[in-house]
């Protein structure tokens, strides 16, 4: 007779549960199964999620043999799997007991740990893990994926070496370096890493959309054009070729920003989402749950502060659910913030199902996405299971989340038109004004500094720009270029964002018979300083196809005229919502020729440019833009508008205020 183990095994490992199964039932009838048999059969069981009949077969087993520490590891999988941790850890600890050097049970047990939030401990059984066999992968990969999601990131890079030197052609391993290397700035290594997970795996999910993006910052232009039209090919055959973000800052099109959306979003896998539904209840004070990592000193955290300081208390409860890095000590903007939440709530470390669960038993009725595909901290997952029965998508992320789980979108009517709607996943909640809160004041420096300070020239004419480097691409470069020789009295004054893109930029203009001094680069400052700063520009010119949107603001708030691009795109648009807010329609272009001329007009035309500061300084006062009370009680309106129509049982529905 053949060796019954060895028939089962191959059914096991080929994956056919069911098969085995039934063969384990044929060889039960013609001999006793010894405690290896029952074993197997146990997890065979499990694998069909039967989970309390293989709980059964795995304790004959160890009955059988006292000391068979594999059905002690195996009977602890089982436990862990329905979620008695306890049982786990004991079933795991009876099979170290026997066998001291158990490096998967380690493991194992670590997996435990980290589901219960004990970072130390879990970390702690990965380290034996791999102590008692140094290539254990699963160990490897564990460590990397704690280290990561802390932000550790030399300690995760370490690990990804650990493993690459046992499994060199690991093309998710290269591409998750180069994730990493990008999140701490190092371009050029994350560039390196992101090439050779293409060699080895040309068709890997989302990794052409990360190269486009590094090489953006980097100002790596060589093979935009191409690149670009290899990606958009790619989303409109809805492949996973980019995130979202990456082609946001890429093309003026909302249907293409859709449909990689779309792509995106259908890669998160749903847990909880059948096992919950909402009870309607009508209260006196609907509950807003805002979800962000910027509660601190960050763009958004300046464009959020005042609203939400002055929501009306007797009508709403605030709750903010704070998913970011550790906030710094003396971070007055993160205090400023925190005041403002009846409960404020920390839950970067919480496991999906504990994030859930708290704000579902918080009973939220309205829960706003303030990231949704934006930053390396989002948990857009979250608004996928359901955290509250209406989710909205404001402020953080310039398009569709592409997902019917965000019902709504802030936006207005210069950033949606009404053809471009079936472009949104979300109804559209229009605000009148513009979609972007600003407070109505903003501290500025008030010392004295001269412009030589920040190496500007006495006697030039400056364009600046302080967007991130990634929104500049060839296009609105050589536009710069073309404004540059047309303009020989002038400086374009850019933020100094990192080494790489400083480089290219200096060897672009030089290239094109420009003194690589006429670029000159800013240091990143404290608010308040930056914006005394920037009064010494003459005028902003805008990126696009991805505008400028704070920095956008904080040019107009000290007097600074914004020159902007307007696309189709919410991206390619904000500047003009802003723009149009502020009633200063003349500074917004649809073109790259009136763009070009327009700030050549402006540079040439003193009496011109002094007349539309005139304008900024007048409409300032008379426009809402910075007028944040206003502001507040519309977006107010939204709220309970939209929450009374759920509990009227009405779908969501567009919403103009």
């Amino acid at each position: 007779m053949d060796n019954p183990l060895s028939k089962l095994l191959n059914f096991y490992k080929s994956r056919n549960f069911v098969r085995a199964e039934k063969e384990y039932l044929n060889i039960s009838k013609k001999i006793k199964p010894n405690h290896e048999l029952l074993n197997l059969y146990g997890v065979i069981l499990f694998e069909l999620k039967k989970y309390d009949q293989a709980v059964t077969q795995l304790k004959k087993s160890i009955e059988i043999n006292p000391n068979y520490y594999q059905g002690y590891n195996s009977l602890g999988n089982i436990f862990f799997k329905k979620n008695d941790l306890n049982a786990a850890l004991e079933a795991y600890q009876k099979a170290i007991d026997l066998k001291f050097d158990y490096y998967e049970t380690y493991h194992n047990r670590g997996n435990v740990y980290l589901k219960l939030r004990q970072i130390d401990k879990a970390l702690e059984n990965y380290n034996l893990s791999t102590k008692f066999n140094s290539r254990y992968l699963p160990a490897i990969k564990s460590k990397i994926d704690i280290h990561y999601s802390f932000k550790n990131h030399k300690l995760a890079l370490e690990e990804i070496q650990n493993y690459l030197s046992i499994e060199p052609n690991n093309a998710s391993m290269y591409h998750q370096r180069g994730d990493i290397f990008a999140e701490i700035n190092s371009y050029d290594l994350a560039l390196q890493s992101y090439e050779k997970a293409q060699i080895l795996n040309p068709d890997k999910s989302f990794l052409l959309g990360g190269i486009q993006l590094t090489k953006s910052r980097m100002c790596i232009w060589s093979d935009f054009f191409e690149m670009k039209k290899h990606i958009q090919d790619k989303i409109i055959k809805q492949e996973k070729v980019s995130p979202p973000y990456t082609v946001t800052t890429l093309y003026d099109s909302p249907k293409i920003q859709f449909e990689c959306a779309k792509v995106w979003q259908n890669e998160y896998k749903l847990k909880y989402k059948k096992t919950f539904s909402f009870k309607k209840k009508i209260s006196k004070k609907i509950k807003l749950g805002f979800f962000s990592a910027d509660f601190r000193t960050h763009a958004m955290g300046h464009l959020m502060v005042g609203m939400l300081e002055l929501h009306d208390r007797s009508q709403f409860e605030l709750y903010g659910f704070y998913i970011g890095p550790k906030i710094k000590s003396g971070d007055t903007l993160h205090k400023r913030i925190f005041k403002c939440f009846d409960k404020f709530l920390d839950i970067s470390l919480m496991s999906d199902l504990e994030a859930l669960n708290l704000c579902r038993e918080l009973e939220i009725d309205i829960a706003v996405d303030f990231m949704c595909h934006t930053g390396d901290y989002n948990r857009f997952n979250l608004f996928l299971e359901r955290l509250a029965p209406i989710q909205i998508n404001f402020l953080g992320y310039p398009g569709t989340s592409g997902s019917n789980s965000l019902d709504y979108i802030v936006a207005d009517k210069i950033l949606i038109e009404p053809d471009e709607q079936k472009f949104y996943s979300e109804k559209i909640i229009y605000l009148p004004d513009t979609y972007q809160p600003n407070e109505n004041y903003k501290k500025i420096s008030s010392s004295i500094v001269k412009k030589d300070a920040f190496g500007l020239p006495e006697d030039k004419f400056i364009f600046c720009c302080f967007n991130s480097h990634q929104k500049i691409n060839p296009m609105i470069f050589d536009a710069w270029i073309h404004i540059l020789n047309n303009t020989e009295n002038s400086i374009l004054w850019l933020l100094k964002d990192n080494k790489f893109s400083q480089d290219n930029l200096k060897s672009l203009i030089k290239k094109n018979g420009i003194d690589p001094n006429r670029l000159i680069f800013a240091e990143h400052l404290k608010l308040e300083d930056h914006l005394q700063r920037i009064k010494f520009a003459d005028l902003f010119l805008d990126t696009f196809p991805y505008n400028a949107h704070t920095t956008c603001s904080d040019a107009l708030r000290v007097g600074i005229p914004v020159l902007t691009l307007k696309g189709n795109s919410f991206a390619s648009r904000v500047a003009a919502s802003l723009l149009s807010a502020i009633s200063l329609n003349e500074l917004v272009v649809t073109n790259i020729e009136d763009y070009k001329n327009l700030a050549i007009k402006i540079y040439n035309e003193k009496n011109y440019l002094d007349e539309i500061k005139k304008k900024i300084a007048i409409n300032k006062k008379e426009s809402n833009l910075f007028k944040v009370e206003i502001y507040t009680k519309n977006i107010e309106k939204a709220y309970k508008k939209v929450y009374q129509n759920y509990l009227e049982g009405i779908k969501p529905q567009n919403l103009e205020l």
